[in-house]
């Protein structure tokens, strides 16, 4: 599925590089048969395969699985690892896009994946944004927010606040040793000392695995 995925996506971004193309280069050749006005669509017309140029890195580099292909770069089998990545996505039902188990962690929104170890992990928390348009509430958007031990993070949308809350409640279910929920404290620890913040998280996570079996 993982793989199907990159390769949707991949097909995707050639259709968008070859439209683009086209459309760069009929630029390209009526601008040679306009005198007037020929620099600006020339100007145009190099943004289209400007476009298409980044259309064809994006299906290269296969962006939307990226984590997934780095992860499995660093690995001295990387089709093994591929294979046990695949398995693990077909043990079990997400959970708002989101499976989860000791080992893995993937968050699946259309053709993206968010991918890490789950030993990265180390703060999740829901954070609700009020939107405004020229000052002027309009409606709310949802999701969780993912810390990870290297200072990067994941932002995972959700469709409303109980989704963030059943996917809070699911987290914490498989790894209760991480730190759940938004707090001013341990956002002050993250931002100035994420190593303290990880030594906090393995402390929770080795008492964890001393009083209960690996799932």
């Amino acid at each position: 599925m993982i793989k199907k995925l990159g390769t949707k996506y991949r097909i995707k971004c050639i259709i968008g590089a070859v439209i683009f193309a086209a459309i760069g280069i009929s630029g390209v050749a009526a601008a040679m048969g306009v005198d007037e006005g020929s620099i600006w669509i020339g100007l145009g017309s190099a943004m289209f395969l400007a476009f298409a140029a980044w259309f064809v890195s994006l299906a290269i580099r296969q962006s939307n699985i990226r984590d997934v292909l780095d992860y499995c770069k660093k690995k001295p089998n990387p089709e093994y690892e591929m294979e046990r990545i695949e398995q693990f996505y077909r043990s079990g039902a997400a959970v708002n896009g989101l499976r989860l188990n000791n080992e893995f962690f993937m968050y699946i929104k259309g053709d993206t994946v968010n991918f890490s170890e789950t030993r990265e992990l180390m703060w999740v928390y829901k954070l609700i944004t009020q939107n405004k348009v020229y000052g002027i509430k309009a409606g709310k958007s949802y999701q969780i927010e993912v810390r990870l031990n290297d200072g990067s993070g994941m932002a995972l949308p959700m469709r409303k606040e109980k989704d963030c809350d059943d996917t809070l409640a699911y987290i914490e279910s498989v790894v209760p040793y991480i730190i759940i929920g938004y707090n001013d404290e341990i956002n002050k620890i993250y931002n100035h000392n994420q190593k303290e913040l990880e030594k906090m998280v393995d402390e929770r996570r080795h008492q964890y695995f001393q009083q209960v079996p690996m799932r």
